[in-house]
């Protein structure tokens, strides 16, 4: 879609400038957060109304070619939003009543975060970080529960410190050969290939 272009664009021109890339999954997930942020983003309930979605997402387009000077097909990406409306319009609810009627009726809730700590938006290595929070406060404000209502936070830590994308990482032991940065055959590096082997960790250092 057109904020994936725009994720993928903007890594694009770090590269071309001489800087470091901040490592994105080229998902559009920070342009979405910047467009959430600008207040000109789609929300999943304009899918309910097709001449809501089509209004919103023509100014999208419009207002994402003047920010990133990109060429966008408008009608494609209605066309795609059509099709994604008609595939999930039946499964849209209000998120917020849907958790708490749960908890009212005694149910559990389990929110599991994604990332790491050090790739939250506040608490992170800025700038080489997510789009959001991905600590245990996330699910207050990810999810709309009251603080009062967790009962438990449950850390949970990998064996050795991995890294995807740019970023610090004062414990790298990877050099070409794995697609670090330290010196050819330094000292660890073995290791580090050893652990990307055995760990599938290949794509990260």
């Amino acid at each position: 879609m057109l904020l994936q272009k725009v994720d993928g664009l903007m890594e694009e021109r770090l590269k071309q400038g001489g800087q470091k890339i901040i490592g994105t999954t080229k998902q559009g997930i920070g342009p979405a957060y910047t467009s959430k942020a600008m207040r000109n983003a789609v929300r999943v309930g304009h899918l309910l109304n097709r001449e809501a979605l089509h209004s919103r997402l023509r100014r999208l387009v419009e207002d994402t070619r003047r920010m990133y000077d990109v060429e966008i097909d408008a009608e494609e990406e209605l066309a795609k939003a059509d099709a994604v409306a008609d595939r999930v319009r039946g499964m849209i609810v209000d998120g917020q009543h849907m958790i708490h009627a749960a908890l009212q009726g005694g149910k559990r809730i389990i929110a599991e975060g994604a990332n790491a700590a050090m790739l939250d938006l506040d608490f992170g290595t800025y700038p080489y970080v997510t789009s959001s929070t991905t600590t245990a406060g996330g699910v207050c404000t990810g999810l709309g529960i009251p603080p009062s209502r967790l009962e438990a936070v449950v850390g949970v830590v990998k064996a050795y410190t991995t890294r995807v994308g740019g970023g610090p990482f004062p414990t790298e032991l990877t050099d070409e050969r794995g697609g670090g940065d330290r010196p050819l055959h330094s000292e660890g590096t073995d290791v580090g290939l050893h652990l990307q082997k055995v760990g599938a960790e290949v794509g990260v250092t």
